[in-house]
């Protein structure tokens, strides 16, 4: 073989290796780009994602704590993979570390909404034949009735008796319709069979159910539950909330998951008060405690950056009514999701035999992971009830300052 042909397959090999590496860092960079977040709270000076993207911060950034909240924001920060590679840029914030006392006990939650939810339209019998004022109107499923001829509308039985007074009268409806406001005019009619005036609309003005406590702020006295808003079962829209309590509640039996149908925990709504509620939100439900219990069982809040993949354990209420701690694997992250950080998967035997793994009702269970509060259970895999999400602690706390 000649000394040129020798070269000639060194460097093409040497080409292939190059073009193999070349394309790995692309890849990888493009993966960061989608996964990774546009803002960092650090209270290091540098953070470091899956051992590859490191985020590097600017030593002069200094905490400044607004209401438990602290906000030095510098922009211009870069994450760079390997330390080498610039991949995207971000917002850094030295942020201090917060504690908390984590949940994991059942929760009771009664909400009301703000106004009232249509969930559904009926037609019924007129002199003039079948008629739905509602949908003549041109009112839709999820839309939230505010009030009436300027009147505040809040219950069932107020637009119930507006509508029986009615007397066949055009009335003014504000609603709110993807999240903007407008004015519809709705004329009732007068139902053959009760002599009654009715608008042939169906409404929801409260709900409750039961779920788990992810965390008590001792600093505030601040409650928050679930990891993810109550939406409307009919309409599938979040529950426009006016108010509502925290009470107690208390387990009385269990649905085992399985695959294709989604369990639940069975419990009853308590008389014990806990707090009452603020907001309902995409994030949780959060509130204000009545009295702040366990003082002593207090724990630092994770930043995002540093929840890794690998064991953790979720503190949840599903057997006698005792909170307990039960193994999981954080199989995957992404930062980038605003409540659907992390995809968890259950190992621990003893609550795989006795719920087959994530159920409803166990939504909000505080994920402890290397003696800290990282996230909470929001979600389960349909299709495989031992796996589910879970969203950033961090991300909780964000809603909740927000909401406050």
């Amino acid at each position: 073989m000649h000394g040129g042909d020798k070269l000639k397959k060194i460097i093409k090999a040497f080409s292939l290796i190059l073009s193999f590496f070349v394309s790995i860092i692309f890849s990888l960079i493009i993966y960061g780009c989608e996964v990774l977040p546009d803002s960092i709270k650090l209270d290091e000076y540098n953070a470091v994602f899956s051992g590859i993207y490191k985020a590097d911060g600017i030593a002069s950034v200094t905490p400044v704590s607004v209401n438990n909240k602290s906000s030095t924001e510098t922009k211009g920060s870069s994450i760079k993979l390997f330390g080498s590679f610039p991949v995207k840029s971000v917002n850094i914030e030295k942020a201090d570390r917060k504690y908390v006392t984590p949940g994991g006990e059942l929760i009771g939650i009664k909400l009301k909404t703000d106004g009232v939810l249509i969930v559904g339209t009926e037609s019924f019998e007129t002199s003039n034949g079948e008629v739905c004022p509602a949908e003549k109107a041109g009112l839709q499923v999820g839309d939230t009735l505010i009030s009436i001829d300027g009147k505040r509308i809040t219950l069932n039985s107020q637009l119930s008796e507006i509508f029986a007074n009615s007397e066949g009268k055009t009335l003014k409806m504000k609603i709110i319709r993807d999240g903007k406001e407008t004015e519809i005019r709705i004329t009732p009619e007068k139902d053959s069979m009760t002599g009654v005036f009715k608008g042939g609309l169906w409404i929801r003005d409260s709900t409750g159910g039961i779920g788990t406590l992810t965390y008590t702020d001792i600093s505030t006295g601040e409650l928050a539950a679930l990891g993810h808003g109550i939406y409307d079962v009919d309409t599938g829209k979040l529950l426009p909330t006016l108010n509502g309590i925290f009470v107690s509640a208390s387990l009385s039996g269990i649905t085992k998951g399985t695959n294709g149908s989604a369990g639940e925990l069975r419990g009853s709504l308590g008389s014990e008060y806990l707090g009452e509620i603020y907001t309902n939100c995409e994030n949780g439900i959060y509130g204000n405690a009545a009295l702040i219990k366990n003082l002593e069982n207090v724990i630092p809040v994770a930043f995002p950056y540093e929840v890794k993949t690998g064991p953790a354990q979720i503190i949840s209420t599903v057997h006698g009514n005792e909170k307990c701690y039960y193994d999981i694997e954080i199989d995957k992250i992404n930062s980038s999701n605003e409540n659907k950080n992390m995809i968890i998967r259950v190992t621990d035997k003893n609550l795989l035999e006795l719920t087959g793994g994530i159920v409803q009702g166990m939504s909000g269970s505080p994920i402890i992971q290397n003696g800290q509060i990282v996230g909470a259970v929001t979600h389960v895999f349909l299709n495989d009830p031992t796996r589910g999400y879970g969203i950033f602690i961090d991300n909780m706390m964000d809603a909740a300052n927000s909401a406050a």
